[in-house]
Order: C-alpha cells, then sequence, then structure tokens
C-alpha cells in the first residue's frame, strides 16, 4: 500500500537525522544506540496513528517531527539515557578565524625557517640591542608619518624629512610626539587603537625610503628640490623673470619697454624729494609717447611679479577723449573685472569696477640730490652746479607742453615752431 510505503520513508529518514546526531559517538555507539529505532518508531507511528471515519491512511500526512519532536532532541534523550555526555556545540569557521589559522601556519613555517638563526645567542644580542633602539624608531615613525601628513597638506609636494615651512615643522612634531606616546602605551582610547598603530609602524617602514632618497635630492639640490612642488615654483618663477606679458609678448619683441632683456609693464615716476608721482606723461628723446603696452597689444594680460591674478593694462583719457597709453602709473583691471563692449569696441572695464591697487617698488625712492651736497648759503632760486660763463646773456628755450609737430607755437610769439627736437630746460635742484 502507499500508506505503508510513506511511512517507512518518514521513518526511515527521522532515524537517519537521529543517527546525524550521534555521528560524534563512533559507529559502534550508535548502533548499539540506535539499531532497533526503525522498527521501534514504526511501532510507535502505528500506535499513534488516527484514522478519519469512513477513510482509509492515505488521507493521513505524517509528521513524525510533531509525533517525537526535533530528531536533535531525540538523539539527547538517548544520550541520557545511555548516561553519555551531550554533543558539543558545533561552530562555523568564519572567513576571519581561517585567515588566521593560515595566518598562524605561515608564521610558524617562517620561524621553523630561521629557526638555525634565531636560536644563536648573537642573535638574543642583536634583538636585545634592538629593544634598546625602539625609542628611536618611535621618533622616526612619527616623523616620516608627519612628512606624509605634510605632502597631503601641501597640496601633493615636499615630502621631505627636512621641513622646510612652519606648517611642516609642526605636523612632523605632532607626529614624533603622538608616535612616542603610543609606543609607551598611551593614547589609545579605542579597542582597535593597536591595530592602528602596526598598521602605521607598517606604513612607516615601506616610507622610510621614498622620504631618504627624497631628502637626499633636496640636500644633494638646494631648496629647490626635484618635486612636483618646487618644479611648478621654478618654472614660474622663471616665467615671470624672463618676460613680464605674454599672448604675444614673447621675449626678443622690440615693441614696449625694455631693461636689461626684461620687458617692462608699467613705469613709476618720483620727485627729486623720492615722492612718487602719479599721472605723469612720459616722452623719450624726439618727443614721442614712452608705451609700456605696444600697439595692437592692448588685450593681452599681463603677469606682474607679486601679483598672483593675471590683469589688463588701461589707458588715461584725455578731455578730448583720446586715450593716453603714456600717463603712468597704468590703471590695472583684473581678469574678471574686464568684459568685452557690446558695441565691438573691444575690452572695456565693467560696470563699477574699480582698478587694482599697483605695487610700487618704493615707498620713497632715494633722493635726486643728497643734502649734503647743498651749499648752506645758496639762494634757493639759482640753479646749482657750475655755470658756463659762455651762457650768460642767453635765453634758454621754454619746455614744450606737447611734443614738437604741426601746430605747435611758442608761448611768446604764437609763431608755428621750427621742426626738430628742442632743448631740454634747465631744472632748478629744489
Amino acid at each position: 500500500m502507499t500508506s505503508g510505503t510513506t511511512l517507512d520513508a518518514h521513518v526511515r529518514g527521522y532515524a537517519q537525522a537521529v543517527r546525524l546526531h550521534l555521528a560524534d559517538l563512533g559507529p559502534d555507539v550508535v548502533d548499539d544506540l540506535a539499531g532497533g529505532l526503525e522498527a521501534d518508531l514504526a511501532e510507535a507511528v502505528a500506535d499513534r496513528m488516527p484514522t478519519a471515519a469512513g477513510g482509509t491512511d492515505d488521507d493521513v500526512v505524517l509528521d513524525l517531527v510533531k509525533v517525537f519532536g526535533p530528531a536533535e532532541r531525540y538523539a539527547a534523550e538517548l544520550r541520557a539515557a545511555a548516561g553519555l555526555p551531550q554533543a558539543a556545540p558545533r561552530t562555523r569557521i568564519g572567513l576571519r578565524a581561517r585567515a588566521a589559522a593560515r595566518g598562524r601556519k605561515v608564521r610558524d613555517a617562517w620561524s621553523r625557517a630561521w629557526a638555525p638563526l634565531t636560536s644563536t645567542p648573537a642573535w638574543a644580542s642583536f634583538r636585545e640591542a634592538l629593544g634598546e633602539l625602539r625609542p628611536v624608531w618611535w621618533v622616526v615613525r612619527g616623523w616620516v608619518l608627519g612628512a606624509l601628513a605634510a605632502y597631503f597638506v601641501n597640496g601633493w609636494s615636499d615630502f621631505v624629512a627636512v621641513p622646510t615651512r612652519t606648517d611642516q615643522l609642526v605636523l612632523m612634531v605632532a607626529g614624533a610626539v603622538v608616535s612616542v606616546q603610543w609606543g609607551r602605551g598611551r593614547w589609545m582610547p579605542w579597542r582597535w587603537s593597536p591595530r592602528l598603530v602596526t598598521a602605521t609602524t607598517v606604513a612607516a617602514a615601506v616610507l622610510v625610503l621614498p622620504l631618504w632618497s627624497a631628502t637626499r635630492a633636496q640636500v644633494a639640490q638646494g631648496e629647490h628640490a626635484v618635486t612636483a612642488g618646487s618644479y611648478d615654483r621654478g618654472w614660474q618663477d622663471g616665467y615671470e623673470s624672463r618676460q613680464v606679458g605674454y599672448g604675444g609678448a614673447a621675449a626678443g619683441a622690440d615693441d614696449g619697454v625694455w631693461v636689461d632683456g626684461m620687458q617692462v609693464s608699467n613705469l613709476f615716476v618720483y620727485d627729486a624729494n623720492g615722492d612718487p608721482l602719479r599721472d605723469v606723461q612720459v616722452f623719450d628723446d624726439r618727443g614721442r609717447p614712452v608705451r609700456t603696452v605696444p600697439t595692437g597689444r592692448e588685450e593681452e594680460t599681463w603677469h606682474v611679479p607679486d601679483v598672483e591674478e593675471p590683469w589688463y593694462f588701461r589707458p588715461a583719457e584725455a578731455t578730448d577723449g583720446r586715450e593716453r597709453w603714456n600717463v603712468y602709473p597704468l590703471r590695472a583691471f583684473g581678469e574678471r573685472d574686464m568684459t568685452y563692449d557690446e558695441a565691438g569696441d573691444g575690452l572695456r572695464p565693467t560696470v563699477g569696477a574699480r582698478p587694482q591697487p599697483t605695487p610700487w617698488p618704493f615707498l620713497k625712492a632715494p633722493t635726486a640730490i643728497a643734502p649734503s651736497e647743498r651749499s648752506a648759503g645758496a639762494d634757493p632760486q639759482e640753479p646749482h652746479g657750475p655755470q658756463d660763463p659762455a651762457a650768460e646773456g642767453e635765453v634758454q628755450s621754454p619746455a614744450p607742453s606737447e611734443p614738437a609737430g604741426d601746430g605747435a607755437t611758442t608761448e611768446q610769439s604764437g609763431v608755428p615752431a621750427a621742426p626738430g627736437p628742442v632743448a631740454p630746460t634747465a631744472v632748478a635742484a629744489p
């Protein structure tokens, strides 16, 4: 019958589960405890199995767990009846435990391989000497980690053991202090602090060699060691010292004003007392306006020493609306303060933009004439210096207020001036 087959299958499955929970006792003990388990279970089930009125055994669904309880508990009852100890709880070995076991095996194998050396008295003395130098390593570890922190703080530059800035020195000293405290077993408030100390120790040991190499390069090449930050700074310094402008104002150009092979971006005029003068027109010996910004390059940006942002120079405007590029110092505007005119007239300062403060080379320049060279009793209205006797009685030409050219007239007669250079007027000493 189908009901008998179903019963046998349930009984065999339950008995097998009970034997699995008794497997730690060995096959002989299991046979003694569960040798006739199937027959006992089948008989007990047959006695308890209900049959519906007018029905058959096929209508009954067997669940031996409800009849006898879980197989684990049934096995425990068999152990207790036989006076045997209960089974030890089974623990599942996780990935971390397996990794730790593998690490112990590797460490044991490494120890056995080096046992001939580590078992000698010389090795014991060496380890004792290393133990005495442990505080030195604490300082080195903290110094290396401080250098690494300064490397990240300063934008991935200057990973060296010799600090060149105050922030580097502060970070390195702080790292050394923390490392020494760790070595003394202090300043570790968290449970994972020992693991952090181990990780930093390994990192410091790995970084000692690169730090040593970078420091040697710094010492060999001076302040500008071969690092990313020093390379950028050196390139920028060389660029700014060789040419002031860019975007066409290259070294070797003939336009503009050049001094000792370096292009000049602005001019600063001082009086005889060394005080700065503003809005001063500058002409050359032929009466031509002196322009530091060449014609056609008025919309180029300029890099000026000691100023980070590039800027544009703008001219002064005369009363008739003409631009005067020879009026110094030139006005300067940052890139953010300039915009293109909608009328197509080029760059113009934005509405409300104010000129940038132009850095003067001196707050007060050296005086033109030292006070000790002046005569105490000299008439302040008379010019100083030797006078040419042959020049007495001659009338000197007045200095032109505008460049000599067509339409220029003398102040006394109103007659057009003759073309050609005009002799400079003698300037009396103040």
